[in-house]
């Protein structure tokens, strides 16, 4: 089993999908046993997703990515410590995007990513928001949980819940991805609640969403610890204990989202980050 250390000598080349395989498999080992470093690999990639979608491509001339590249590890080796801030930018993906400018728009991108805070993250309550999302997603994979509206233009569906005169609004992606759009509204002891299926080739992506005072402050709906810890510092939440899918939560103005699918988690923080 690699060591924090040797994982992360190799993280530039995971980045850069130039692993050798019986490298990669002990790579992905490490992540797999260590939050910590998994949390990072996955930021990191986040990060370069977002450049990538965002920024074209305009080469660098080597003579600027060569002075870049020894300025940062002239100040890295002065530091005291090494921060994650350090170690970000001492990863050779950044290099050729900061005479672009593109360190600002990763560095935007690390701020909304949340990171695992607590150990307090039990979520089995009848009530808990996360607890009904999988159970919620597993009915919707299995197809006995049906949309009451199923459409092919996000237009649609941000009608359907127009409708419904919520005392919150509803988030709609406009993915050009997905294959259709699917709608449900219903309540919760009371409490409005929101469901979305957009179905994407072979992935499925399910959201709950519900009132952020609902979600946060009321009585009705709970939420482990660590995710209102998370939400209230960064506005997200991963959920770290799933194997067969992944779970985010984000809040978009008043409302509070919550999002499970079968995607890879960096295309799924992808998908839902802003642009």
């Amino acid at each position: 089993m690699l060591n924090c250390g040797e994982a992360h000598a190799m993280a530039g080349d995971a980045l850069d999908r130039v692993l050798p395989g019986d490298m990669k498999s002990a790579f992905l080992a490490h992540l797999k046993a260590c939050p910590p470093c998994r949390n990072e690999y996955e930021i990191e990639l986040l990060a370069k997703n977002v450049v990538r979608q965002t920024l074209k491509h305009v080469p660098t001339p080597s003579s600027v990515s060569q002075t870049v590249v020894q300025l940062l590890r002239s100040q890295i080796e002065k530091a005291q410590g090494r921060s994650w801030l350090d170690r970000l930018l001492s990863w050779r993906f950044l290099a050729p995007t900061l005479a672009a400018g593109a360190i600002v728009l990763a560095l935007t991108a690390l701020l909304i990513v949340p990171r695992e805070t607590s150990s307090d993250s039990a979520h089995t309550a009848g009530n808990d928001i996360i607890n009904q999302s999988l159970k919620n997603f597993s009915l919707v994979q299995s197809g006995e949980l049906k949309p009451s509206l199923i459409a092919c233009y996000s237009d649609v569906i941000v009608g359907y819940f127009q409708r419904q005169n919520f005392q919150f609004t509803v988030s709609v992606l406009s993915d050009d991805s997905c294959d259709w759009y699917g709608a449900m509204a219903n309540t919760y002891d009371g409490v409005n609640l929101a469901h979305i299926v957009y179905k994407r080739g072979d992935d499925l992506l399910y959201v709950y969403e519900v009132k952020k005072a609902d979600a946060l402050v009321g009585s009705v709906l709970s939420l482990p610890a660590a995710a209102k810890e998370s939400l209230a510092r960064t506005g997200w939440y991963t959920d770290p204990h799933h194997n067969d899918c992944n779970i985010v939560l984000w809040t978009v103005d008043e409302t509070l989202c919550a999002a499970v699918s079968t995607m890879r988690k960096d295309r799924l923080l992808a998908l839902l980050s802003p642009r």
